[in-house]
């Protein structure tokens, strides 16, 4: 703040300092011209004028009666006979400067109304009247100029379009005015920015962070219970983001953007005060980079099949293997299947990414074939794509193309998506597995309804969730384990323990009667050409 002051007081002496140099050059070109009597004398209008842009009419006035003076009765009229101005004379031209400067100033004034009023029209919001971004943006600016330290504060009422368009679009308006008339008591009548229809925006220097959250907090607590307008009742969903700009120096731009981030953390559909969470924001860039690339990233052929080998221990022989993607970013950061997997099916790429799963997989197949090794291939398949048609006839076509038996292919889809009343997909999964696909539920324990799943939901294999497998040596979930195992063999269907890392887990799953082990004891996930070699060489005994 004392380094702004500072540098307006700096920029008034320099003004200044032009201003007195202009009147000092003039007034000597004058006087050595030869008086007030040539025409050097009509340049003393310039530094009257910008004093007037400068100051207006106190600025205009007073180099209006300085340079008057210099210019009357302290300058000859004609300096080569020794002649002076009457008294009438340089009193007219004092005169004539002081009009001069009022006109200038007067019609400075007039501009900077009128620029004031285009301003305002800029810097207003033409829904409520409020200040918009437009403003926000040159407030955050001079404060950050002034290195003042201020927390932002964002509130986006969420569901207000909602309201708007299958209520009642005009009721908007006064449910709006409420929400200003509450946010100006809430927090002592501070400025508020209007950014959008349904989002708002305050400055705040208050040092202490608990006094502030408690009254956003507060504010929160106003939209728990139903609001009331005209013959509606509401419950608004507010979401509420606070930055603090302390520590860094974030341009307005980057302030604006932070702090709307903060606030999409939490359920979508809950009210909420969440301060900046730089992890987040990064996860959320991330987010946005993987769905603007995994397209391309499919069609251009930058993701690759490993296979994990799936072990059967009753047999002691590698059963199957399953199929799993990843994705060669170069030299760009290494993104996870849970990641990009998740990703494409919430923007509807996962039935393009399964597609070329299946094709890649199907000519390993047929290579690994060529090669002597005969073995299943399991594929994991989302609940939208059983349930779509139009890709279970391509997957049919595709094995009909290449002449290939479903027996040779298993199914993997997981236990948390099934549903007890689905009957549709109860149905095509009996349908996939008469035609001689092998059917795996996946994740298996994980979910809300898992008992109920066992002998109602067609399934070969049951595969138990890492989670126990890692809590195996807790005697309560060694129980769990073995009897779920046990209920599974019961329904006619063969167990596999997901995620085995030791020996001790491998041996614990034996006693207990598990018929397969997948995991990184046996063998991490293996590229094509290594799981050919691993296959060949596989010896239960180096386990033992």
């Amino acid at each position: 703040m004392e380094s702004y002051k500072n540098k307006q007081i700096l920029n008034n002496f320099f003004k200044l300092a032009i201003i007195i140099l202009l009147c000092i050059i003039i007034s000597f070109l004058v006087y050595k011209s030869g008086g007030t009597s040539g025409s050097w004398a009509q340049l003393n209008f310039i530094p009257i004028i910008l004093a007037a842009f400068f100051w207006k009419e106190i600025g205009g006035i007073s180099f209006a009666v300085i340079l008057g003076l210099i210019n009357g009765p302290l300058m000859p009229l004609n300096r080569f006979t020794g002649e002076y101005q009457s008294l009438s004379n340089w009193l007219f031209r004092i005169l004539i400067y002081i009009i001069i400067a009022t006109i200038t100033a007067s019609i400075i004034r007039k501009n900077e109304k009128y620029d004031k009023i285009i301003k305002d029209n800029y810097l207003k919001s033409h829904i409520n009247g409020l200040y918009n971004a437009n403003k926000l943006f040159i407030d955050l600016d001079k404060f950050t100029e002034q290195d003042i330290k201020f927390h932002l504060i964002y509130i986006n009422i969420t569901n207000l379009n909602d309201i708007s368009k299958y209520v009642d679009f005009k009721i908007v308006d006064e449910i709006n005015s409420y929400i200003v008339k509450t946010i100006s008591t809430t927090f002592n009548n501070k400025t508020i920015y209007s950014v959008s229809a349904n989002e708002y925006m305050l400055i705040i220097q208050e040092p202490n962070e608990q006094i502030l959250f408690n009254q956003m907090q507060s504010y929160i607590n106003d939209f728990i219970q139903s609001i009331k307008v005209n013959d509606y009742c509401f419950k608004l969903i507010v979401k509420m983001g606070i930055l603090k700009n302390d520590k860094e120096n974030f341009s307005s731009i980057d302030l604006f953007n932070k702090v709307r981030i903060a606030a999409d953390q939490g359920h979508q559909l809950k009210s909420g005060v969440f301060y900046f969470d730089k992890k987040f924001e990064e996860e959320r860039k991330l987010y946005n980079e993987i769905s603007g690339s995994l397209y391309q990233a499919i069609k251009n052929n930058e993701l690759f099949l490993v296979y994990q080998p799936v072990i059967d221990i009753i047999n002691n022989k590698i059963y199957k293997t399953e199929v799993l993607v990843r994705w060669d970013r170069g030299k760009r950061k290494y993104i996870g299947p849970n990641i990009f997997v998740k990703i494409a099916e919430e923007i509807g790429l996962i039935n393009l990414l399964t597609k070329w799963v299946e094709e890649h997989a199907v000519k390993t197949y047929l290579t690994w074939k060529e090669e002597g090794v005969d073995i299943k291939q399991s594929v994991n398949v989302s609940s939208s794509e059983l349930l779509d048609e139009a890709y279970r006839n391509w997957t049919n076509n595709l094995f009909a193309q290449n002449n290939l038996k479903c027996e040779g292919f298993g199914i993997e889809i997981t236990e948390r998506v099934l549903s007890e009343d689905n009957v549709k997909l109860k149905k095509i999964l009996t349908d996939l597995q008469d035609e001689g696909y092998l059917i795996e539920i996946d994740d298996f324990g994980t979910g809300y309804n898992s008992l109920m799943f066992l002998g109602e939901i067609p399934s070969d294999i049951i595969k138990i969730d890492k989670y126990f497998i890692d809590r195996i040596n807790i005697k309560d979930v060694r129980i769990i384990i073995s009897n779920i195992i046990d209920a599974v063999h019961k329904t006619g269907a063969t167990v596999i323990a997901e995620g085995v890392e030791t020996k001790e887990q491998y041996m614990t799953l034996k006693d207990m009667g598990c018929d397969m082990i997948q995991g990184y004891y046996f063998s991490k996930p293996l590229l094509s050409k290594d799981f050919i070699e691993y296959y060949k060489t596989f010896d239960i005994n180096k386990y033992l």
